[in-house]
């Protein structure tokens, strides 16, 4: 009997297809309806770079600027290329104000009643400005229909241990939940279209 690699993902991505767009998982797909849902204009894997001399094809491009990472798992983020990325990736150009270089995303949370309304935060990056200095901080995106793009809630440390995937909620930030419960309940079984 072949033996399991431990670094492999026991299920496997499942090709999924929604808006006329076939994505390289669910995840992907369910992000992409959390996007259409809170009015983020999108792109699914627009352009690949080198960098830290390894090819690397972000997932998304929003409409902000931001580059999107998504994994389901801690042990599938290459922490050292998300760095990097966060530095070399082109600033692209803006609907409005510009978001943060990078954005690294894990799946969308299941909203809680306990929780009431609010958002989470997501960690994300962002060049210094002042040469290979990486800035690190945590974004929502409960505020992107007023300003356009994610919103800075505080800084992070890009360096620590723990997930990074595992975003912190966020009891005062404007109402996000409607978004993060329709990327959850999306169906792409049979033909389905993934809109809730």
């Amino acid at each position: 009997m072949p033996q399991r690699n431990n670094n492999e993902n026991p299920i496997g991505a499942i090709p999924t297809r929604y808006r006329s767009c076939w994505f390289r998982s669910r995840l992907e797909a369910r992000w992409a309806v959390f996007f259409d849902r809170m009015g983020i204009g999108w792109q699914y894997e627009p352009q690949g770079y080198y960098v830290g001399g390894k090819p690397y094809l972000p997932d998304f491009l929003l409409d902000c600027g931001t580059w999107v990472e998504v994994k389901g798992n801690d042990q599938f983020l290459d922490r050292d290329l998300m760095r990097n990325a966060g530095l070399q990736l082109p600033a692209m150009p803006a609907k409005n104000e510009r978001g943060p270089r990078l954005m690294v995303l894990g799946p969308p949370p299941l909203p809680l009643d306990d929780d009431g309304p609010g958002d989470y935060g997501w960690l994300a990056f962002e060049p210094d400005g002042r040469g290979d200095e990486l800035l690190c901080s945590t974004y929502s995106f409960g505020r992107y229909g007023k300003n356009n793009r994610p919103w800075w809630v505080d800084e992070r440390d890009a360096h620590g241990g723990g997930s990074w995937l595992r975003p912190t909620f966020l009891s005062g930030e404007p109402d996000a939940s409607s978004a993060y419960a329709a990327a959850n309940v999306a169906r792409f079984e049979h033909g389905q279209s993934g809109a809730a």
